[in-house]
């Protein structure tokens, strides 16, 4: 009977972490203190930063690939990779998508251990674990709008243009007026596309993202940028 109760509940809590991440294949969760573990023991693992290459290249953990959901060749990299080794995705500055590609495509590829690291990056160093750096973005101090501001902010500048580098289903389910959408995974190739003679304001989720992206646009030519402050979720607070 026991035993029978412990196999009931491995299932259920397989089946919740599933319906949880939104993936359709078999992918779990993994504390930052174990994958740590993990890889301190010289277990065979594979550390994915799926989220965006700028804020991989600017810090990510040790000896992890910088991978983006939307790469297009993750089959031919998931099947250079030993059968036996376990694979663990996160993202830097945001959750990782339910609809990442390339964790789909390992999926497809009939890989058996896959992970996502609970809590992403911030969990992975609030454990006290080490980062590198392969391409550091320097900040740059530039004014945070607060979301009380907002309309004042429009009023006062010159011509405004509010820059959303959430995920193209994030944007699309919510997002501010007259906003145009640049994921943060795709402004290293697309931020020429953005009017130099704006006045621009960087929107997120939580504040985070927008100081890296902003940073990146000025040392990329932009004279003129600013910050949502705390991002959506604190203008989602405000406006409640």
């Amino acid at each position: 009977m026991k035993s029978k109760t412990l196999l009931l509940l491995t299932i259920v809590l397989t089946v919740f972490c599933m319906t949880k991440w939104g993936w359709a294949g078999p992918i779990r969760q993994v504390d930052a203190q174990t994958l740590g573990t993990w890889m301190g023991q010289s277990q065979k693992v594979t550390v994915i930063d799926a989220g965006s290459l700028l804020a991989c290249l600017d810090t990510k953990i040790p000896g992890a690939w910088c991978l983006p959901c939307d790469h297009e060749k993750g089959a031919a990299f998931f099947s250079s990779l030993p059968r036996e080794n376990k694979i663990v995705f996160y993202a830097a500055n945001q959750p990782l998508d339910a609809d990442c590609d390339l964790i789909r495509q390992a999926q497809d590829g009939d890989r058996k251990d896959l992970y996502v690291l609970e809590g992403g990056l911030a969990a992975w160093r609030k454990a006290g674990n080490p980062v590198v750096s392969e391409k550091r973005i320097p900040r740059i101090a530039l004014a945070a709008v607060k979301p009380k501001n907002l309309s004042a902010w429009k009023k006062t500048v010159n011509n405004p243009l509010v820059v959303d580098i959430r995920s193209p289903k994030a944007f699309a389910a919510g997002h501010l007026d007259g906003a145009v959408n640049f994921p943060l995974t795709r402004l290293h190739v697309e931020y020429a596309e953005i009017p130099l003679d704006r006045t621009l304001l960087m929107v997120d989720e939580d504040g985070t993202g927008s100081f890296l992206a902003a940073s990146y646009l000025v040392r990329k030519g932009f004279p003129n940028v600013r910050r949502l402050k705390g991002g959506m979720a604190e203008y989602r607070r405000g406006a409640q």
